[in-house]
């Protein structure tokens, strides 16, 4: 099963509290919506749309008047759908992942994608695949996990003893990419680069808030054990966890990486 598919089984069984526990993504939606140039958007695709927080910004922000909205995770799209009577906005939420979507190409006025990109698992495929469906003159804005992010994290579990699964520590160079990756992603689409940037935020956490996190977004990483083992690895990580936390709580970096992009 493709990597994205596979993610999406984390949001399945996350999409009831993911407003609640990835609040930060929406101040990351609208920061990258805020980066968008002056324009006409009244139609926008949204990719990987989550719950919605990317159109939601779009909406408050340039008023846009129809989505759709495509992911992988039905309980998601439930859930956005849930919020399209009260954002005023015509809407078709299509369950597919990025490579297969059943969208028009050159149809939409903005592309954008909040919190995606990185578990798609062809990233120059997937860039492709939004600008194509962007009209001439329209923009492409994708918001991601950016490289670096959850670095500590990743030290902590290559140290844990009995080893933790592969998985979970082969994830983050997998999935994650630098702002100068996505920009060549972007030129080799045919795109005209907008802006593309890093922020890299320094933050703490409760050890439970941060693996309560974790398992909203990567829960499908221990897919592949037994309930046991399974059950076994988050002890052994919550128990370094807490060994690892401060007065603080655990101090972890995360890089959010924005791109903005014309078609021309």
């Amino acid at each position: 099963m493709p990597e994205g598919q596979d993610a999406g089984r984390s949001f399945d069984r996350s999409a009831e509290q993911y407003d609640e526990l990835l609040a930060r993504n929406r101040m990351g939606a609208e920061r990258l919506v805020a980066a968008i140039p002056p324009g006409d958007y009244a139609r926008i695709l949204d990719v990987g749309c989550g719950t919605g927080f990317v159109t939601e910004a779009m909406v408050a922000r340039f008023g846009s008047s129809s989505v759709t909205g495509v992911d992988p995770s039905e309980p998601m799209l439930e859930r956005f759908r849930e919020k399209l009577e009260g954002l005023g906005i015509e809407g078709e939420l299509i369950r597919s992942s990025v490579h297969e979507m059943p969208v028009p190409d050159e149809a939409f006025d903005a592309v954008v994608s909040g919190m995606a990109f990185h578990w798609f698992p062809d990233k120059p495929a997937a860039v492709a695949a939004m600008a194509r469906r962007a009209r001439p003159g329209g923009v492409v804005a994708i918001l991601a996990s950016g490289a670096g992010t959850d670095q500590e994290f990743q030290r902590l579990l290559e140290g844990i003893d009995p080893p933790v699964p592969p998985a979970w520590t082969d994830v983050f160079d997998r999935i994650h990419r630098t702002g100068a990756e996505l920009a060549s992603y972007m030129e080799d689409a045919g795109l005209e680069i907008v802006d593309v940037w890093e922020e890299h935020r320094a933050r703490r956490a409760a050890p439970e808030a941060f693996m309560a996190r974790i398992g909203a977004v990567a829960s499908h990483l221990s897919d592949d054990l037994d309930r046991a083992e399974a059950e076994g690895h988050a002890a052994r990580v919550a128990a370094a966890l807490t060994a690892a936390a401060g007065p603080r709580g655990f101090e972890y970096t995360f890089v959010k990486l924005y791109g903005i992009a014309r078609r021309p």
